[in-house]
């Protein structure tokens, strides 16, 4: 029988959990070994450095988040905006011509003070001891690949890998940052109305200085607001691909609203 583990990497990590959540039930001759690591399993820490927080709110778990090292390094981030978690992977890819800055969107859900990021189980900790030159005190990160075997009947393994915030998330300004953040979708628009869209559709283009008709609807918004700096009179402004996509999209929402 052959088992396809990626379509089963949640259920695994519900059976994880839940057997995880009953280790404080069992007998008390039931040993539990840790073993904690940092980004990637070359740096151990003590289990002790760190603690869960208790109920973390969805917000919580903006950051940005560390994940392995050389060629293998990449940065969870996690952006939260009107009340809704984004999550995309930043990583360099080896292309023809040389390293290549790639970002993807993720499918996010904040369920239970946890969140589902793809198909994975992240908790929130934060370090409570430093760890000398790998982990600072205060720090906080996602803990994922959970892990439970039973050594025998009387000891549980346990491994966790820490991946750390290096409080490296750009949010940008304004009331959308999610436009420069993420590719939207259809669904991440429909609860807007036509003046709203409008708002975050030019909201894109005011971030990079864009000069509005003087005395016009847009000017006359983004002009009170402090992070608001014009700076060019071009019709063209230097867009991200991820904006364009979003202007586009926006755009198209807006005219059949």
């Amino acid at each position: 029988m052959i088992i396809n583990y990626k379509n089963n990497l949640r259920l695994i990590a519900c059976i994880a959990f839940f057997i995880l959540m009953n280790i404080n039930g069992r007998s008390q001759s039931i040993d539990t070994v840790y073993f904690t690591y940092v980004s990637v399993q070359s740096y151990e820490i003590s289990h002790s450095s760190i603690k869960k927080e208790i109920n973390p709110d969805a917000k919580a778990y903006q950051g940005s988040y560390h994940f392995g090292e050389s060629e293998g390094e990449s940065q969870l981030e996690i952006l939260h905006s009107n009340g809704k978690l984004y999550a995309r992977t930043v990583y360099s890819e080896w292309r023809q011509n040389g390293w290549v800055g790639v970002i993807e969107r993720l499918p996010i859900v904040y369920s239970k003070g946890a969140v589902w990021v793809d198909e994975y189980l992240y908790t929130l900790y934060k370090c409570v001891k430093t760890a000398p030159y790998t982990l600072d005190k205060g720090t906080k990160g996602l803990v994922s690949f959970v892990i439970v075997d039973n050594v025998d009947e009387n000891t549980v393994k346990q491994e966790e890998q820490f991946n750390p915030d290096t409080k490296g998330l750009k949010k940008a300004p304004g009331t959308y940052p999610e436009t420069s953040f993420v590719k939207l979708s259809d669904n991440d628009l429909k609860s807007y109305s036509k003046s709203e869209l409008k708002i975050m559709r030019n909201e894109i283009f005011a971030r990079h200085g864009y000069i509005f008709k003087k005395g016009g609807e847009m000017d006359n918004y983004f002009s009170r607001l402090n992070w608001y700096k014009s700076v060019t009179k071009k019709v063209s402004v230097n867009l991200s691909d991820i904006e364009q996509y979003n202007v586009n999209l926006i755009l198209r929402t807006e005219r059949i609203s």
